[in-house]
């Protein structure tokens, strides 16, 4: 189901109630972000990512690792990369 929803002048945009609800995302969950294309992304919920253990995101844990953990690492690279 497609929904035609704003970006605001933050870049912020709201999920409607609709599709939160049938995708389990409450206020306050942390999600991932994954750019697909030009004009395309994928919002994956963090916690389900990193208990799947499944799929393109296991690879990023290494042993004893938590998902979140490698997510956040590789944030701050980009970021100092970006202040380059």
């Amino acid at each position: 189901m497609g929904v035609r929803v704003l970006v605001d002048d933050r870049g912020r945009l709201s999920i409607p109630a609709e599709i939160r609800k049938q995708l389990g995302f409450r206020e306050g969950d942390k999600v991932i972000i994954e750019p697909l294309g030009p004009g395309e992304f994928r919002v994956i919920k963090m916690r389900a990512a990193a208990e799947s253990g499944k799929g393109m995101y296991s690879n990023l844990r290494g042993p004893g690792e938590r998902v979140s953990d490698e997510l956040i690492r590789d944030r701050r690279r980009e970021q100092r990369e970006s202040e380059e």
